[in-house]
């Protein structure tokens, strides 16, 4: 049909309206047209109106009954509004019809891996590398590269360097000798392990379109902008149902660890890493008063201010999320504390550190999904820790009473009283129940998904000097990109 295929284009367009029109006209002439549906329930997941895109996309299966895109769909959105369980009914049906389907496998093996079921996670990636070889057999691999037992890594190399010489996809590049340099980690032979790393980040940092130089000025702008000054204006009288709780700082700080602890609380809950401030609250003030970020700080009312704080209270409304206190854990957030400061006079800011090399090794020989140099360069991500630690000590200096200082190494050596200290910044009693962290089945999305279900340990602290001697030559001779 002409108009099932234009409103195919214009949702590729992310025209949504004039798409969904399309999608809905397809649907009176025939109701239970199953791409229609699909294409509804897809609108609905980018509108985050996930109830319709429950309803759309389980009607959607239901006419689609080969297509496994819709079901993969639907896991999505029972995610979104909390619903493990039937997500993951809905994933295991999907496997269990598509038994040779690579991506079957590792879709449900992602929700175990996030979920904490770290034995199911391993054997259906297992399974699934008997699938016919595909590019999702990189990511599968990848994945098996930190889970499975030592035995099988040799095996792992073997597969790895074959996918290398088959495909010619720079982010499968990167994504393979990410996978190749654990595998060599674990077995010990840290030599070509470094390789490997050097390898991924170079490709990966030939991918970037900016350099971290060129966010400096924004920093410098923020600092000037949310000045003393700034912090002495008289705040709005803010009545809301819950305390947020920003969790700031650097990548690979142990921000996924801390916020497993607290939210074995029962007065804490989490967004996880939530955007919304930046990519929703943050654009909505630049439009509406017709000036960037930071600058526009200085022109807000009351009512754009009062929109502001609605856009973000639905994101916790949205995640079914009652408890009094509630944790945004996306460590950049640090960017923005001067604007959430506005929104919400009571918010708690939690600043974790870390030491520079240990945390810079963490970085570096961790893979992150978004070509950002600083991910991707010793170099760019010494200049941008300088920043952050610029930035951080001029909040610090400005309303250092609503910042608290969570140090990594203190965290991992001291974990209780941590976070009794911790929990008293946020007028919290103690719970012993925040030391079992480890056996929650709680989602975590982030990097440390698969650490985070074991007991404490300081391996971490050490795991970075068996490539000290490289890595700091690396720091002293890398350049940046010109």
């Amino acid at each position: 049909m002409l108009l099932l295929q234009r409103a195919n284009e214009l949702l590729a367009e992310n025209k949504l309206k004039e798409a969904e029109f399309m999608f809905k006209a397809v649907l009176k002439e025939v109701p239970d047209n199953g791409p229609a549906l699909f294409g509804l329930g897809r609108i609905a997941m980018r509108l985050e109106q996930y109830d319709h895109a429950i309803y759309f996309l389980k009607r959607a299966c239901n006419h689609l009954p080969k297509m496994l895109d819709p079901l993969f769909a639907l896991g999505d959105a029972f995610l979104a509004v909390g619903s493990a369980v039937d997500a993951k009914t809905v994933l295991e049906y999907t496997l269990s019809i598509a038994k040779h389907n690579a991506h079957a496998h590792y879709y449900l093996g992602q929700f175990y891996l996030n979920h904490g079921f770290i034995s199911e996670a391993k054997n259906t990636f297992t399974a699934g590398l008997k699938c016919p070889t595909g590019p999702v057999s990189a990511f599968m691999l990848f994945e098996l590269s930190q889970l499975d037992e030592k035995q099988n890594l040799e095996g792992h190399i073997k597969s790895l360097s074959e996918l290398l010489s088959q495909y010619d996809n720079k982010r499968l590049e990167v994504v393979i000798h990410y996978a190749l340099a654990n595998c060599y980690h674990r077995s010990e032979d840290f030599k070509s392990a470094f390789l490997h790393y050097k390898l991924a980040n170079e490709a990966q940092y030939s991918q970037c379109h900016f350099q971290t130089e060129d966010m400096l000025p924004f920093f410098d702008s923020i600092k000037s902008v949310c000045d003393s000054e700034f912090f002495k204006q008289p705040l709005d009288k803010v009545k809301a149902t819950f305390t947020p709780v920003f969790i700031v700082g650097l990548p690979r700080t142990g921000s996924t660890l801390l916020e497993q602890m607290l939210i074995q609380h029962e007065n804490i809950d989490s967004l996880g890493e939530n955007t919304a401030i930046s990519d929703k609250v943050v654009s909505y003030l630049e439009k509406r008063v017709e000036a960037p970020y930071p600058e526009c700080l200085q022109r807000l009312s009351t009512h754009v201010l009062d929109y502001g704080r609605e856009i973000y209270t639905n994101e916790i409304r949205n995640a079914r999320i009652e408890a009094p206190y509630v944790i945004n854990k996306l460590p950049s957030n640090f960017q923005s504390i001067g604007v959430i400061r506005k929104l919400f006079p009571d918010a708690r800011f939690i600043h974790v550190t870390r030491e520079f090399k240990a945390n810079a090794w963490s970085v570096y020989s961790n893979y992150f999904e978004h070509d950002e140099p600083y991910f991707c360069s010793a170099k760019e991500y010494e200049l941008y820790a300088q920043a952050e630690e610029a930035l951080m000590t001029h909040f610090k200096q400005c309303i250092g009473r609503h910042i608290h200082t969570v140090s990594y190494e203190t965290l991992l050596a001291e974990p209780e009283k941590t976070i009794k200290s911790t929990l008293n910044f946020l007028d919290q009693y103690y719970d012993p129940e925040c030391m079992n962290y480890y056996k929650g089945k709680r989602l975590v999305h982030t990097l440390s998904k698969s650490q985070v279900r074991k007991p404490l340990t300081k391996a971490p602290i050490e795991a970075w000097k068996k490539y000290q001697k490289d890595f700091e030559s690396l720091l002293s001779q890398e350049t940046i990109r010109s």
